[in-house]
C-alpha cells in the first residue's frame, strides 16, 4: 500500500510539471507538488508501519478524484484529466480494498 501511494505521488508530482511546461499552470505545479509531496509523506508513513498513513492518503486521493472529475466533465478530455481521474479511482480502489475488507 505504501508503493502504491509513492509510485501514485510520483505520477502526481510529473503531471503537475508536465502541466507547467506544455501549458504554463503554475497553478498544476503548485498543487501537483503539494498534493505529490503529500501522498509521499502517506505512502512512507504506511511504510514504517503507520496505518493513519493510509488513511491520509486515500483523503488526499478522493480530493484529487473530486478534481480531476470535475475537469473530466467540464473539458472531455482524455488528456490529462481523464488519465489522471482514472489513475486515481484505482489508487483507490486498491487503497480502500485494503483498509476496509
Amino acid at each position: 500500500m505504501g508503493i502504491v501511494l509513492i509510485v501514485y505521488a510520483i505520477i502526481i508530482l510529473i503531471g503537475g510539471v508536465a502541466g507547467f511546461r506544455l501549458a504554463g499552470s503554475r497553478a498544476s505545479l503548485i498543487m501537483g507538488s503539494i498534493t505529490g509531496l503529500m501522498l509521499a509523506v502517506s505512502g512512507t508513513l504506511v511504510l514504517f508501519g503507520n496505518k493513519g498513513g493510509a488513511y491520509y492518503g486515500l483523503g488526499v486521493n478522493m480530493a484529487l478524484i473530486l478534481v480531476f472529475g470535475s475537469r473530466y466533465l467540464r473539458t472531455m478530455k482524455m488528456v490529462p484529466a481523464g488519465l489522471m481521474l482514472g489513475a486515481s479511482v484505482i489508487v483507490a480502489a486498491i487503497l480502500y480494498a485494503q483498509l476496509f475488507t
